[in-house]
């Protein structure tokens, strides 16, 4: 039997409502690669690369800032990364919606969502494929700035407190875990409404509660939805000098917080999953 009949045969079968059955072994690893091939060539990694050079220019720009300021208090490696990581909040959102809105079309126009049906491939399955590719660029679009932001500080004299790798680790890990959540979110949000226009206006209305939530003195609101996570984890502790000028440090044991950030965007893959498995099931 040719792979034309047998693509034929299977789809016959969706169509008619029988159980699809596997035909191609190997789980999430193969449809993994499936996704990849798919994105080749596509407008996906253009926008995502724009999106990845929009965000170090930003923060080249604010570090170029901070560093021609003559007075020593803001000419801190802390502050010069704390200003990064506090972007993750207000941008994540929007770009995840853009990411995975991106995904959803190209998916509902093709129609490769029955087709990788059709062949035995879960829902489920196809949901974590596509939440690690856009995952993993949204995340970079972050860990790039927040680890050549330090080291640049650090060579040009900044103020250092404590190890130079945990400034670099702690805002990365959590940025990661982070993008991870919003992702996940966003991609159940894009594949089980069909506006677009919904989720991105979410996404734009989350960043603008989460990047809000630490001005407010209000992190911990930032457990209730993953925009904030950012917020509720950060590894930063900011004050005021004796001379008005902002303050940042990093917590003496930040670790329970990249442990609690994991937790939040394992917990909020499993709500997306869950939500896209129910919409799959309905249909």
């Amino acid at each position: 039997m040719s792979s034309v009949e047998s693509i034929s045969m299977r789809s016959e079968e969706f169509r008619l409502g029988k159980p699809p059955r596997p035909s191609h072994p190997g789980g999430l690893p193969v449809l993994l690669s499936m996704e990849l091939r798919k994105l080749k060539g596509s407008s996906f990694w253009w926008m995502a690369l724009g999106m990845i050079a929009l965000v170090s220019s930003w923060s080249g720009l604010a570090f170029m800032k901070r560093a021609e300021s003559s007075n020593p208090t803001t000419r801190t490696v802390a502050l010069a990364q704390g200003e990064i990581f506090q972007t993750v909040g207000l941008l994540a959102p929007i770009l995840a919606a853009l990411l995975t809105s991106r995904l959803a079309v190209m998916e509902s126009s093709e129609r490769m969502d029955l087709k990788w049906l059709s062949l035995g491939q879960s829902p489920i399955g196809m949901f974590l494929a596509k939440l690690v590719v856009a995952g993993c660029a949204l995340t970079l679009c972050f860990v790039i700035p927040l680890t050549w932001i330090p080291l640049t500080a650090s060579a040009q004299g900044f103020h250092l407190e404590g190890s130079l790798a945990e400034y670099i680790l702690l805002p990365a890990l959590i940025a990661c875990f982070s993008s991870m959540a919003v992702t996940a979110i966003q991609l159940a949000l894009s594949l089980t409404i069909e506006r677009q226009a919904i989720g991105l206006g979410l996404g734009v209305i989350a960043g603008l509660i989460g990047t809000g939530l630490g001005p407010m003195s209000m992190p911990g609101l930032g457990w209730f939805f993953p925009a904030g996570i950012s917020s509720a984890t950060s590894p930063f502790l900011f004050s005021a000098s004796s001379d008005g000028f902002a303050r940042m440090t990093l917590a003496a044991n930040p670790w329970p917080k990249v442990l609690t950030s994991l937790l939040a965007c394992i917990i909020w893959s499993g709500i997306s999953a869950f939500i896209v498995k129910v919409k799959e099931s309905d249909r």
